[in-house]
C-alpha cells in the first residue's frame, strides 16, 4: 500500500486542506504559489510539471505527492487567483455589485500572465471561485431575475470578462515599445486596404486602434448590464 491518499469522489474534496500533513517540508499552498510564479515567467504553455519541479528544487515525480496531475494544479491555481478578488457589498444595488465584481475580476486576471487562460481551462470547483459565483448569483436573484435568468446572466457575465481578458492578452506583446509598434503596424495595414471594398474599416482605422482597453471593457460591461436592467424594467421590477 502506498502513502498516497485515495482520491475522493467529490471535486471539492481536494480543497479541504491546502497543506499536506504527511509532508510538512513542502505544502500544497507553496506548490500553487510557485506555479503562479512560473506562470508569470513562462506563460501558460511554458508551465509544465517538470518546469515547476525545477523551480521548487524537487524531482518531477515528487510533485504528484501534492497534486494529482496538471489539471488539478491548474484548478488550484485558478482558485488561488480568485482568492485575490474581494467580496462585494451585498447592501449595494445589484448592478453596482455586478459592476464591481466585473472590474475586480478583470483587474486580478490582468495581474497574472495568462491568468484568463487558467480560468478558462478549469472547472469552477474551488471555494474561492464558488464564493464569487455565489455572490453574483445572490445579487442577480435579489434583483428579481428568475432562476433561469440568473443562471444565464451569470454565465454570460463570466464569459464576457474572461473572454475580454483573453482577447486583451493572448499573443500580445508585454512591453510598451512592442505594443506601440504592433498598433502602428495594424493601423497602417487597415489604412492600406482597398477603400472601395472596405470603406468603413479604412475610415475608422484610428478609432479601432486607439480606443483604450479600459474604455472598451467598460462599454461592454455597461451594455451587458443595461440589457439585464431593461429586462427587469419590462417586468416592472
Amino acid at each position: 500500500m502506498g502513502r498516497r491518499k485515495k482520491q475522493m469522489s467529490s471535486p471539492l474534496a481536494r480543497f479541504g486542506a491546502w497543506t499536506d500533513e504527511a509532508r510538512p517540508q513542502l505544502t500544497r499552498r507553496q506548490v500553487v504559489e510557485k506555479a503562479l510564479e512560473v506562470l508569470n515567467q513562462e506563460g501558460f504553455d511554458g508551465l509544465t510539471m517538470r518546469r515547476l519541479a525545477e523551480a521548487l528544487g524537487i524531482k518531477a515525480a515528487s510533485l504528484y505527492n501534492h497534486v494529482g496531475d496538471k489539471d488539478e494544479l491548474l484548478t488550484l491555481m485558478a482558485d488561488a487567483i480568485c482568492a485575490k478578488i474581494p467580496d462585494v457589498d451585498p447592501s449595494k444595488p445589484w448592478r453596482q455589485q455586478a459592476e464591481t465584481m466585473g472590474r475586480q475580476f478583470r483587474r486580478v486576471l490582468m495581474e497574472y500572465r495568462d491568468g484568463a487562460r487558467v480560468l478558462a481551462a478549469t472547472p469552477p470547483v474551488g471555494p474561492q471561485r464558488l464564493r464569487l459565483i455565489e455572490q453574483l448569483l445572490r445579487a442577480l436573484k435579489s434583483a428579481g431575475f428568475t432562476p433561469s435568468e440568473v443562471a444565464a446572466a451569470s454565465f454570460v457575465a463570466n464569459s464576457y470578462v474572461v473572454g475580454f481578458v483573453l482577447d486583451e492578452t493572448l499573443g500580445r506583446a508585454t512591453d510598451a515599445g512592442s505594443v506601440k509598434r504592433m498598433e502602428e503596424q495594424a493601423r497602417r495595414w487597415f489604412k492600406s486596404l482597398p477603400a472601395e471594398q472596405y470603406p468603413t474599416l479604412v475610415a475608422m482605422a484610428d478609432e479601432l486602434i486607439d480606443a483604450p482597453a479600459d474604455a472598451r471593457f467598460e462599454f461592454g460591461l455597461r451594455a451587458l448590464l443595461d440589457g439585464l436592467e431593461l429586462r427587469l424594467r419590462k417586468k416592472g421590477k
